[in-house]
């Protein structure tokens, strides 16, 4: 293939990643993350967030764009998933890389982890692109290429100090990556150095954010530990990640593999340091399968070229067209899970078919009809609507004083986002991020509350009547039959007793 034909692939292959997000099913809508992203940004003050504040940015630009709408969250994600996508297939023509390279890497990258990430606004998304990069700049620097490959690697790192404080694994495992030898000599210049300053400016925001608040990330992490983590076993960990890379995996052994052992592995040995060291240390702590997702795509582009000039000699050509096909054929088995291309109940058909349950349990170990993700984008419409019509039937001198109280961050970033076109005020709430933006200036006389018990409101106030309640079999179990409460006649004021409400990480 001719280097005009090359471009002309890799530009191809580049829009059809760009296009896959926009296949997702109308039906679904905002995600409840996403809820709390976009109301990040309502709150936006860059050095005393409670998380690192590059979402709440990128949430603001592109509301700025798009307004209150769903493509103000998928566009993102999308632009992000993409930027990873050429970023491998890149790697791999650095690599010496053609056609099947490019094929091999592109079916790759088609597996649900990055799929998915790619659709949904999430931190998750950008942290790959930022691990992707700052390995790859480190492999660049070790192929010969200038020391000063270390600033973008930096930059790299410190992107992602803004993004997720997971970085600290990746930060952990390029410092490993470092002491590899192609790269050590670089430790006696300055510009790994330099590097690493760049990393700790960008990453000042995330930090005094933290001070400021008390660091709520190790409060987050204890609730974790205690929950969501306690579940995941290191054997859970690595089987999880075949369920994230499906065929994919084939591409990334194949580069840990000439990594370690192949011809080139003189430069390519900190992409094998940098992967063994995240896993082991995420497999050890508990990590959730997806906190490993990061760490594939540098393998994968180094995979995918040693499988092209693998299988190039003699009778095994046949073998790369087969292959590629294979893997293709088995992701697209494999795409309703990575992008929600499938109405709710033709997708719970699906997913019961294709007998995977890891792929339809949720985080609380429950199995759902749907992958979490997909129950987490729905409902949230008519949630909101059942709390504004229960605000409409209120006598007008009531609605002026009305407070709306949110059990938890979905529902009070749905209300956020969604409420105030339906007549609600913005909502008071004790989870995380809501609860440290306080209970707002009203005293709490009128409360409207939904995601709490009646035994959590009966402290707070004398007079509680249900109103109103919403249920949505779609929606994960925490989300569904919701009681909607009138509350009134409050012992205390709300600002009297917020501190004793929250903060809630669960």
């Amino acid at each position: 293939m001719s280097r005009a034909g090359l471009a002309g692939t890799l530009a191809a292959l580049v829009a059809a990643r760009l296009a896959l997000p926009a296949l997702a099913h109308p039906a679904y809508g905002f995600h409840r993350d996403e809820f709390l992203y976009f109301a990040m940004a309502d709150h936006l003050d860059l050095f005393r967030m409670q998380f690192p504040p590059f979402i709440a940015l990128a949430a603001r630009a592109s509301r700025a764009l798009f307004g209150e709408s769903v493509l103000a969250a998928r566009v993102p994600a999308a632009l992000a998933g993409t930027a990873l996508f050429a970023l491998v297939l890149g790697l791999a023509r650095r690599l010496g890389g053609r056609g099947w390279a490019l094929a091999f890497a592109a079916v790759a990258l088609a597996a649900p982890a990055y799929l998915r990430a790619s659709v949904l606004f999430q931190p998750v998304v950008f942290d790959q692109l930022w691990c992707a990069a700052a390995v790859t700049a480190l492999l660049l620097a070790a192929l010969g290429g200038s020391p000063r490959w270390w600033l973008a690697a930096g930059a790299a790192l410190g992107l992602g100090a803004l993004t997720k404080f997971s970085v600290a694994f990746y930060a952990a495992g390029l410092g490993a990556a470092a002491l590899a030898p192609p790269l050590r000599r670089h430790l006696r210049t300055r510009w790994p150095w330099l590097g690493l300053a760049i990393a700790l400016l960008l990453a000042v925001p995330s930090l005094s954010g933290q001070a400021a608040h008390g660091w709520p990330f190790i409060a987050q992490m204890r609730t974790l530990a205690g929950g969501q983590l306690g579940r995941v076993s290191p054997a859970g960990f690595l089987a999880g990640q075949l369920a994230l890379l499906g065929p994919g995996l084939v591409v990334a052994a194949a580069g840990l593999a000439a990594a370690i052992t192949g011809p080139g592995r003189d430069a390519l040995l900190p992409a094998a340091v940098f992967a063994l060291g995240v896993l082991a240390a995420l497999a050890a702590l508990h990590g959730k399968p997806y906190y490993g997702a990061p760490v594939y795509p540098p393998l994968i582009a180094i995979g995918a070229v040693t499988l092209e000039r693998g299988l190039a000699a003699g009778r095994r050509r046949w073998m790369r067209p087969a292959l590629a096909g294979l893997l293709g054929l088995l992701n697209l088995v494999a795409l309703p899970l990575g992008v929600p291309v499938l109405a709710p109940e033709a997708m719970a058909r699906y997913a019961d078919r294709l007998g995977i349950a890891e792929a339809v349990r949720t985080n609380r170990g429950v199995t759902l009809a749907l992958p979490q993700d997909y129950a987490d984008m729905l409902g949230w419409e008519g949630l909101v609507d059942t709390v504004a019509r229960a605000a409409g039937r209120l006598p007008p001198e009531q609605r002026a004083r009305l407070v709306v109280l949110a059990g938890n961050y979905g529902e009070a970033g749905a209300l956020e986002i969604l409420g105030p076109a339906r007549g609600l005020p913005r909502p008071a709430s004790p989870a995380g991020d809501f609860h440290a933006w306080g209970p707002g200036p009203l005293p709490g006389e009128v409360v409207l509350a939904i995601g709490m018990s009646r035994e959590e409101l009966e402290p707070l106030f004398a007079r509680i009547e249900q109103v109103a309640a919403y249920d949505n079999a779609w929606m994960v179990p925490e989300e569904r039959n919701r009681r909607v409460y009138l509350c009134l006649e409050p012992r205390r004021s709300l600002r009297e007793a917020w501190a004793t409400l929250g903060p809630r990480w669960d």
